[in-house]
């Protein structure tokens, strides 16, 4: 049995349910429009990316492995790509195309089900005035962010440790500089292989 808040509630409940049910209903096509329709205007980060290389983190010896990292040549969002970018590529978490490999070292191309650490920040947009759910109708607060992501791995000295990378990068500069304003924030992603 709920609670008696939650009795409360019931007829309210009930209404969104009712507009659940009719929204699943809907086409994927009816659903893409009202999603469309509710974004409005705001505008989705594009990277550009180019190809690049990280040191594995979990790979016993000097093993790199084929990346997508964010190119320089961004056009459009260049505060928070470029954030990322510099952040990932700090002390040679990220190598370009065309790298010498050091003496030992390995390029491993095609490694399946491998995926590389990420570094990814989210910066609050303005906030949205439409707030109501497309599906219920209820208001939420929403705000027109933007977020990005690039990988990194082990530094180019070799053998670092996930978290000692993930606690440098947290520790630079600029990325305490973003921190700063309200509702932004950064997220990491472990290495996969």
């Amino acid at each position: 049995m709920g609670r008696y808040t939650d009795i409360r509630r019931g007829v309210e409940l009930n209404a969104a349910l009712t507009k659940l049910r009719a929204y699943e209903d809907l086409t994927r096509a009816q659903k893409q429009a009202a999603y469309k329709a509710q974004r409005g205007t705001s505008v989705k980060v594009k990277p550009n990316k180019v190809k690049g290389f990280v040191e594995s983190f979990n790979l016993a010896g000097r093993i790199y492995l084929p990346v997508r990292l964010l190119s320089d040549t961004q056009s459009g969002n260049t505060d928070i790509t470029t954030l990322v970018r510099e952040a990932a590529a700090t002390t040679g978490r990220t190598i370009a195309v065309g790298f010498t490999v050091p003496q030992g070292g390995v390029l491993l191309d095609g490694l399946t089900g491998f995926k590389a650490a990420r570094f990814g920040v989210v910066k609050r947009g303005a906030a949205v005035a439409d707030n109501e759910s497309r599906v219920t109708d209820i208001q939420y607060a929403r705000y027109d962010n933007k977020s990005t992501s690039s990988p990194f791995g082990s530094q180019q000295a070799g053998n670092e440790a996930y978290a000692t990378a993930v606690s440098e990068i947290k520790d630079i500069a600029n990325v305490k500089t973003f921190l700063a304003s309200e509702g932004n924030r950064i997220y990491f992603a472990p290495e996969i292989i």
